[in-house]
């Protein structure tokens, strides 16, 4: 997997967020400087990734690989740009094995992978129901959840506006919690469903009143990891 992009194109998109929306990272000093982890962020632009990387590993020189919707793969240029910045693709909807697989063995290889546990964007900021993946990956590797909170990146592209509009952009990072390890055997549902609703507490914690969720549709009904941009 290519991966030469990663720091680069973090890094140049950051900077010019910095310019444009001030840009800043809360909490950086959570982010975990080895070992694996997951990156659990809600998702509201296609510009949270690189804000994400930016955030969780071009600061601390690490190589985040983001899981992306399959779609993503055939977008003209940020589609070949998305394989060689170390981002895997997922099925959405069909509970993609192979995606599954690549998620453990970066997880076992000590590498970082990032989840937007919501599986689409937000259009109105407001934290959405959770998708199960993102807690079994937890559960089955023993890797610890990263909480991230993106504010502000919904209103970069208000509506079906084609233009940026001024904004502040603020991502929070919390502090990695760990869920109870299962490396083997069948995972109880109501455990998947414990696993799910604390990371998206943990995420909505971070999260400023006007984009925070509601408790009750913290869990969604449909089975998946979530992806990235979409």
């Amino acid at each position: 997997m290519r991966s030469w992009f990663f720091h680069p194109g973090a890094a140049l998109i950051a900077g010019a967020a910095r310019l444009l929306w001030g840009l800043r990272v809360e909490g950086a000093e959570n982010v975990p400087r080895d070992g694996p982890f997951i990156v659990v962020s809600n998702h509201c632009s296609n510009l949270d990734p690189p804000f994400v990387a930016w955030a969780t590993g071009h600061q601390v020189g690490r190589v985040v690989h983001f899981m992306a919707k399959i779609e993503m793969r055939s977008w003209p240029f940020i589609g070949w740009l998305a394989t060689q910045s170390g981002t895997f693709f997922v099925r959405r909807g069909e509970g993609d094995r192979n995606a599954q697989r690549f998620s453990l063995d970066t997880l076992a290889d000590g590498r970082p992978i990032a989840v937007f546990a919501e599986g689409t964007r937000s259009r109105d900021g407001r934290l959405q129901a959770f998708k199960s993946g993102a807690a079994f990956l937890a559960i089955r590797s023993g890797a610890p959840i990263l909480p991230v909170a993106i504010s502000g990146s919904h209103r970069i592209f208000p509506g079906r506006s084609r233009w940026p509009h001024a904004t502040r952009l603020v991502v929070r990072v919390g502090a990695p919690v760990s869920l109870p390890a299962q490396p083997t055997g069948r995972i109880d549902r109501a455990e998947m469903e414990r696993g799910t609703r604390r990371v998206w507490e943990m995420v909505n914690g971070l999260l400023p009143p006007a984009q925070r969720g509601h408790p009750r549709q913290a869990i969604s009904d449909e089975a998946g990891a979530g992806t990235g941009p979409g």
